[in-house]
């Protein structure tokens, strides 16, 4: 038997098979490994003591978590973990919260696996603010995720875009506003009425702190890069309006980068997967593989905490309100790697369904 094994009209077959069942494994395996390059060493830092009898809003930020894989387990096990000794109110998911195409409707069993079990754990029994992503918009899917709000007590997206606010203290809140960055990323020149809406909302906005978050980056150094009408039609208004901080995934990765404007941008899209990324001019911070980012907010106070695959804190960052540098927008850049002219990102508008504007 072990002659006849070896011929190789035996082997082969299995060999093959082999080769094509690990080509089609889930993209989260794929991202092992991933490396930081041009990588410097991490800055010193602090975690400040939380003051007593001083309010607190805990939120955990990341995106790219849809794979339903292991790996996006082992992410909720650690937030679970984080969760249960330093807090956790909500969570913000920045997107692509379906791979590959979404889900087909409000019972789709990816809303199972993917999700409900997925965050079934003692400390993520908390709200989940999602913004959509380039995949949830696949098929023309996304409004299923709208739909998807009122049959879930967890899944929090009553609006393709919208804002909602969470208080620190008697006179103090946290305002948050969702934005649905695939259309403002793919629709040419301005004919969507989102960019109107979050003008009109920060005007109107008497929250101390002030948070936008969404899928596409503004700014970022790893393989997607800056999204070029992310920067022109997002970031006047983050700037004008004294927003202070921009949360978004689309690339793999955990950046910190340095605020232009006053406006910090934080990346968190290692929920599930990873990819190589890089430190940039104005990188505070890089990062890849399995992770997540985790916020601490005082009337006076914003903290950043970038978390491994292992629960580690990476890096740390600490501001306070009224301290940052508004460095311009015009001084800082070049920053990135241009986006929209990467291969990844025309990769991106030929897979955007053809219909984006169902709302």
């Amino acid at each position: 038997m072990r002659k006849n094994f070896c011929k190789p009209q035996r082997w082969l077959p299995l060999v093959l098979f082999a080769l094509v069942t690990c080509a089609f494994l889930p993209c989260s395996f794929a991202g092992r490994g991933s490396k930081v390059k041009n990588a410097k060493p991490t800055p010193p830092f602090t975690i400040p003591d939380k003051v007593a009898g001083q309010g607190y809003v805990y939120f955990v930020a990341m995106g790219d978590q849809g794979e339903g894989s292991p790996e996006q387990r082992k992410v909720a096990e650690l937030i679970n973990a984080k969760a249960q000794k330093d807090s956790l109110e909500f969570v913000l998911l920045l997107g692509d919260n379906f791979y590959s195409d979404g889900v087909s409707g409000v019972n789709d069993p990816q809303w199972r696996t993917k999700f409900e079990d997925m965050y079934n754990l003692p400390g993520l029994n908390v709200p989940f603010y999602a913004a959509l992503g380039n995949h949830d918009h696949h098929k023309n899917n996304a409004r299923y995720q709208v739909e998807y709000t009122q049959r879930s007590k967890k899944w929090k997206m009553p609006a393709p875009f919208y804002t909602f606010t969470q208080k620190i203290d008697a006179q103090n809140e946290v305002q948050f506003f969702a934005l649905d960055t695939q259309i403002i990323a793919e629709t040419k020149p301005d004919k969507t009425s989102q960019i109107q809406w979050l003008e009109q909302e920060l005007q109107n906005s008497k929250a101390k702190w002030k948070i936008v978050f969404g899928h596409h980056p503004v700014f970022s150094y790893g393989e997607h890069g800056n999204d070029r009408r992310m920067v022109e039609r997002v970031r006047p208004l983050l700037e004008k309006y004294e927003v202070d901080a921009y949360f978004c995934g689309h690339d793999h990765d955990r950046q910190l980068i340095e605020p232009v404007n006053g406006v910090y941008y934080i990346i968190s899209g290692t929920g599930a997967k990873s990819r190589s990324t890089m430190y940039g001019k104005n990188t505070i911070f890089a990062a890849t593989n399995l992770g997540y980012v985790w916020v601490r907010v005082s009337p006076e106070e914003f903290h950043v905490q970038f978390l491994d695959g292992a629960g580690k804190i990476e890096y740390a960052h600490t501001w306070t309100k009224g301290s940052v540098a508004k460095r311009s927008y015009e001084e800082l850049m070049p920053v990135g790697k241009g986006g929209k002219s990467s291969k990844k990102a025309k990769k991106d508008r030929k897979e955007r369904t053809q219909s984006n504007r169902w709302w």
